[in-house]
């Protein structure tokens, strides 16, 4: 059995020893020591692709204000656009109404340095009403929509009020007692 001892050694250094001693010998030969030195830096990775985030580049223009403008600006919103080749997301939420007309039309639109979108084509929403003379409804309405083609640098988005393309000028009202907005988020180019 004094042999027993040195085989058990000799099969831990080579590495041929199991758990069939009995007795738990595995080879352990004490606690792990120290961790190592770092290994030397891998090769550079693929360059990104200049990505835009979707959150990197947004504005909210929230105010508290009531326009009866009728034919004109209601506000404007500066913004500066980082990127060339992006798009520019708009938004419009707030109160609207026309009144006073029945078979009328009112338009609300977005314009980008006083020039209305054409590619792909106008930001806009409108108001219909027939046989509604003196309903008085002020609503909610959300006016949204992409604009592409726009040139890197400083951009004023005005929203508008005026009328539908074949129909006269009537009673508008834009913001009523509430809060409205303009919201404006550059936007990576669509893959589409």
């Amino acid at each position: 059995m004094e042999h027993s001892g040195i085989l058990l050694l000799f099969l831990c250094i080579s590495g041929l020893v199991a758990d069939s001693y009995g007795w738990g010998a595995a080879c352990s030969g004490g606690p792990p020591g120290p961790p190592g030195p770092p290994g030397p830096p891998g090769p550079p990775g693929p360059s990104g692709d200049g990505e835009l985030l979707e959150y990197s580049n947004w504005r909210q223009c929230a105010y508290y204000e009531s326009t009866g403008t009728d034919n004109g600006i209601i506000k404007t919103c500066s913004f500066k656009k980082l990127y060339s080749n992006t798009a520019l997301y708009v938004a419009f939420g707030g109160n609207m109404r026309s009144y006073g007309c029945s078979g009328c039309c009112i338009r609300w639109f977005f314009k980008f340095n006083g020039h209305e979108c054409s590619n792909p084509t106008a930001v806009d929403g409108i108001i219909y009403q027939y046989n509604t003379h003196y309903i008085n409804l002020h609503r909610h309405y959300n006016v949204e929509g992409i604009c592409e083609g726009l040139s890197a640098g400083d951009i004023d988005v005005s929203y508008w009020v005026g009328a539908c393309s074949g129909y006269g000028y009537y009673d508008a009202s834009t913001g009523w007692n509430s809060v409205s907005r303009i919201i404006i988020q550059e936007v990576a180019p669509s893959p589409y």
